[in-house]
């Protein structure tokens, strides 16, 4: 399920981003605690076009499903390679952020940050099965590296 909501959000994505689908059915009136495009609101209702909450809420769904999805034989050893995966995954977040805080200014830093939201699951989903994949006997019987 993880992996169809993120798929389904990188392709949303690309529609809105590199083709710029905005469907009007997706401008909708909604409660924003803080607006600002050329004016600022608070606590206010807005108009928006919801293309790109729906792309970042579908990736970021899916990217938590698989993270956080069962191992077929979880025991100890999947819980500390878990736990250490989750360390790594903060590291490689910490200093993505420290990066995009010394090297990024302006609205590329906002893109930073919209891109930290992910970061920290990829970088967890990729240790973890990095870390499965050099502890053979943790891979569910029949599957292969």
């Amino acid at each position: 399920m993880g992996i169809f909501f993120f798929i389904a959000g990188l392709l949303f994505g690309i529609a809105r981003f590199k083709y710029g689908f905005k469907p009007d059915a997706l401008d909708l009136n909604t409660f924003a605690v803080y607006s600002s495009y050329l004016e600022t609101k608070f606590m206010q209702i807005v108009r928006n076009n919801f293309g790109e909450e729906i792309t970042g809420t579908l990736m970021v769904t899916g990217l938590f499903l698989m993270a956080f999805a069962r191992e077929k034989t979880e025991n100890e050893l999947t819980s500390r390679l878990r736990l250490k995966s989750f360390f790594i995954a903060a590291y490689i977040n910490f200093a993505f952020l420290l990066a995009a805080f010394l090297f990024t200014f302006g609205l590329a830093f906002v893109y930073m940050l919209m891109l930290n939201m992910g970061i920290g699951l990829l970088a967890y989903i990729g240790v973890f099965r990095f870390l499965l994949y050099l502890n053979p006997g943790e891979r569910p019987s029949g599957s292969k590296p």
